[in-house]
């Protein structure tokens, strides 16, 4: 049996507990149940191609990592049944509370312009991340990096079967603020995401979990990726892909994780 990193054997188990959802949730439509199998069914044989294929910097430390990260998520999103309407009235009501849609009114429009970017931006931190870890970690162990963001990914996105919730953008009649970069999003979503609203925030929690790494960088690095993080956080919340609660539990998953694997 070929050796499992740690990410790999991460994925596998998450790829495993999809396909025991997908076969036992009441009431999944058999077309999401079908496409959640035949999802977790290509991301265990990623994991098994991983495995076998000989250690190769490109395809072990680039390549291999993120691919089976957006097939966590794709086939998280198979599992989706029906909204929750009370999740969501609690989500809603934080957010009510916390002033989130008059904050996001009040912006500039370079901040809102910004923040659109930077919600976008966490697909290009992640290897930028990756970069200055192997470059300024005096040891650095580039399965661990992966592990704790792949174990992230995959908390995040497990819950999504048990906290079913759309993005507020779906429910609020109008946008708080208008960006010239909002139609790229929109279009980056509509073709990549599931199209229903993750609780906790995958976004939130990979980009503080890829700072938290990088605290034996240089302060320049550390300081640009915990800006990052916090601008891709208040992009996602600001902006109505997410909820506030939804950013917040993400933060509490990424520094779960960093603590325990990190």
């Amino acid at each position: 049996m070929p050796y499992l990193r740690a990410w790999e054997l991460a994925s596998a188990v998450f790829f495993v507990y999809v396909t025991a959802v997908a076969a036992f949730l009441p009431r999944l439509p058999p077309r999401s149940r079908i496409k959640a199998l035949g999802v977790s069914a290509a991301g265990l044989l990623v994991v098994g191609l991983s495995a076998a294929l000989p250690a190769s910097r490109v395809l072990h430390e680039w390549l291999l990592p993120p691919c089976l990260m957006v097939l966590t998520y794709w086939s998280s999103g198979w599992l989706f049944v029906a909204a929750m309407p009370r999740a969501e009235r609690a989500l809603a009501a934080f957010d009510r509370a916390m002033g989130t849609r008059r904050i996001a009114a009040r912006m500039p429009r370079a901040v809102v312009e910004l923040l659109e970017v930077s919600y976008a931006g966490v697909y290009p931190a992640i290897p930028l991340a990756l970069a200055i870890y192997l470059t300024f970690s005096p040891s650095p162990d580039v399965d661990r990096f992966w592990t704790v963001l792949v174990v992230t990914d995959c908390v995040c996105f497990g819950l999504l079967p048990w906290i079913q919730t759309r993005p507020p953008r779906a429910l609020e009649p109008d946008l708080p603020w208008h960006s010239r970069l909002r139609r790229f999003n929109e279009r980056l979503l509509g073709t990549a995401s599931i199209h229903v609203n993750t609780f906790p925030s995958g976004h939130a929690a990979e980009a503080l979990a890829a700072a938290l790494l990088l605290l034996s960088a240089p302060p320049a690095a550390i300081a640009w990726m915990f800006l990052c993080a916090a601008a891709i956080s208040a992009g996602a919340v600001l902006g109505r892909y997410h909820y506030a609660l939804d950013a917040i539990a993400g933060w509490i998953v990424a520094l779960a994780v960093w603590g325990w694997l990190g």
